[in-house]
């Protein structure tokens, strides 16, 4: 469904330039926004979530972690469709993600605050939920580098070796995926042979998994070396190409332990 709704890009003159810093004003709010409300709602001491860990370095990361998801979580107070926040850090995807039920397209042109935006905003799969064995987020390929202008960088072995983690806070927990593949293909219709792995989303059987994780990993840009198996959730974000007629790149991550 979802596979076929994804080639725009940004003109940067005039009325475009504007709309295009408006939308980068409006994220960019959001996000100091969270920084706010973590101040005001994390926990004085959240060292002691750290669990059993001795390593003092990597309890502080888990705490500041924590603390960010605790701002993260607030912003479901200004949209009720909000459903976590979306990072892959030292990168430019830093994004609400959003999920409107009735509606799944909803925000496909829409700001996060229900406005009319060329770049939309990053939402959820028809079937995915943030629990689901298998989520998609999507967002617009946008020639400004924006929402998920530049996640086909991971065409490169050497840029996945730098940026090999995506976070997903969801509720007031950081999650933490670890990228296994990066795939160029293509959207197909009902009359065309092909895989499709958008048809992979929700909560699918151990079979059905086994099978996109080997389609991932075979059609992979490089190998990772990283297997997912069917207790890991795979988070995959997926974005229009313009290599390829139809075509479509696929970060797929597998979600890993946190401290």
């Amino acid at each position: 469904m979802f596979g076929a709704v994804f080639c725009v890009s940004a003109f940067m003159v005039g009325r475009d330039y504007l709309a295009a810093k408006k939308e980068a004003d409006a994220f960019d709010s959001l996000s100091k926004l969270a920084a706010e409300y973590a101040e005001e709602k994390a926990p004085a001491d959240l060292t002691e979530s750290a669990g059993e860990t001795t390593d003092q370095e990597k309890a502080a990361e888990w705490a500041e972690l924590l603390k960010e998801a605790a701002g993260y979580a607030a912003l479901k107070n200004e949209n009720p469709d909000y459903v976590g926040w979306i990072r892959i850090p030292d990168t430019r995807i830093d994004y609400p993600v959003v999920d409107r039920e009735s509606d799944p397209e909803y925000y496909l042109h829409r700001a996060f605050d229900g406005s009319k935006s060329f770049g939309g905003t990053p939402f959820l799969g028809e079937a995915s939920g943030v629990d689901t064995k298998c989520l998609i987020i999507y967002g617009h390929n946008m020639k400004n580098g924006s929402i998920f202008g530049t996640l086909d960088s991971y065409k490169k072995a050497d840029y996945w070796k730098e940026h090999p983690i995506v976070r997903f806070y969801v509720d007031g927990e950081p999650r933490t995926y670890e990228v296994f593949a990066a795939v160029e293909t293509q959207v197909l219709y009902e009359d065309e042979d092909g895989f499709r792995y958008y048809r992979y989303d929700g909560d699918i059987p151990e079979e059905e998994y086994d099978e996109l994780v080997t389609w991932l990993r075979g059609h992979s840009d490089y190998d990772t070396e990283i297997v997912p198996e069917y207790e890991d959730q795979i988070l995959m974000l997926s974005t229009c190409s313009y290599h390829t007629k139809n075509g479509r790149f696929v970060v797929a991550a597998r979600r890993v332990a946190e401290p």
